[in-house]
């Protein structure tokens, strides 16, 4: 038993390790700056609760049954397990990608002959989309105290952080250096772009509800199994010795595997942003050596 109890915090601990370092993401290259990430506190914040329930779900699980698999499962269903049952994220982007092709409209229509590019910027800040209106507020004010519009258009994509904000940014960019009328044809076909795109998501997230529907279904009988498990102790009494640990742990690993995948068929992912991978690749030439620059 002693046995059994150091193997149950170690692989506690390793587990939360391991899914700590996943929701942090993976570091920045050296002398990279990190991206702006809006709300960046209260995600930090949201982690370290998260990371504290799981712990006590860890440590609960594991007095009540004295199964070091069962315990480093309840620990890691409380840190993946609402994140693979939400849609939040999905619905963040679409009203997202929403609100940048009402705000773009709204842009195209504020350029007229007697308003700059400049101008309209700091202006549309006023009448943004809820979704984006901290970052367009942010635009504004760094127009306002006389940022250069190429690097507040960067800040700018950096805070949307989405690669349609990038087309904006970079066809906002392409105007600031280049003044003529065309830049209101160019918005206004990115408008239609989006409006298509989000017309497109809703239709695919209508379709993946049902592997959506799968997952809760599973997570249900997955919790009402555990519990009957825990109250029926003949049932469950096999589960205390090492070979029902490690059965245990095959199946715990079948059943993650399966949400996990059920998971990515429900999911849409963001392709790549190319104005973060240049402007990473630029301040890493401008730093390296002049010898060893292309």
């Amino acid at each position: 038993m002693i046995v059994l109890a150091g193997l149950a915090g170690g692989m506690i601990i390793a587990g939360l390790a391991l899914a700590a370092g996943q929701m942090t993401g993976r570091g920045q290259p050296p002398g990279v700056p990190p991206p702006r990430r809006p709300f960046a506190g209260s995600l930090s914040d949201r982690a370290s609760r998260r990371m504290l329930l799981a712990l006590a779900a860890s440590l609960a699980v594991l007095a009540i049954t004295r199964w070091p698999v069962a315990g480093l499962a309840a620990g890691l269903a409380v840190m993946y397990l609402p994140r693979v049952l939400s849609t939040s994220r999905q619905r963040q982007r679409t009203a997202k990608l929403e609100g940048l092709e009402q705000w773009t409209r709204r842009l195209a229509d504020m350029l007229t002959a007697s308003r700059g590019l400049e101008e309209a910027l700091e202006a549309s800040a006023r009448s943004a989309p809820a979704a984006i209106a901290e970052p367009v507020a942010a635009l504004a004010s760094r127009l306002h105290a006389r940022t250069g519009s190429q690097a507040a258009l960067r800040a700018f994509a950096d805070d949307i952080d989405d690669p349609a904000g990038d087309r904006i940014a970079a066809a906002l960019i392409i105007a600031s250096g280049h003044r003529g009328g065309a830049v209101r044809d160019v918005l206004n076909a990115l408008a239609v772009m989006l409006g298509q795109d989000v017309a497109a998501r809703r239709e695919i997230e209508a379709e993946r509800a049902q592997h959506r529907t799968t997952l809760r279904w599973i997570s249900v009988f997955i919790g009402g199994f555990t519990v009957f498990a825990v109250l029926n102790h003949a049932y469950a009494r096999p589960y205390g010795t090492i070979p029902g640990e490690v059965v245990l742990a095959l199946v715990t690993g079948l059943y993650a595997g399966g949400l996990g995948w059920l998971h990515r068929l429900g999911s849409m992912p963001a392709p790549g942003r190319f104005l973060a991978e240049q402007g990473e690749r630029q301040h890493v030439r401008d730093r390296a050596p002049a010898g060893m620059r292309l």
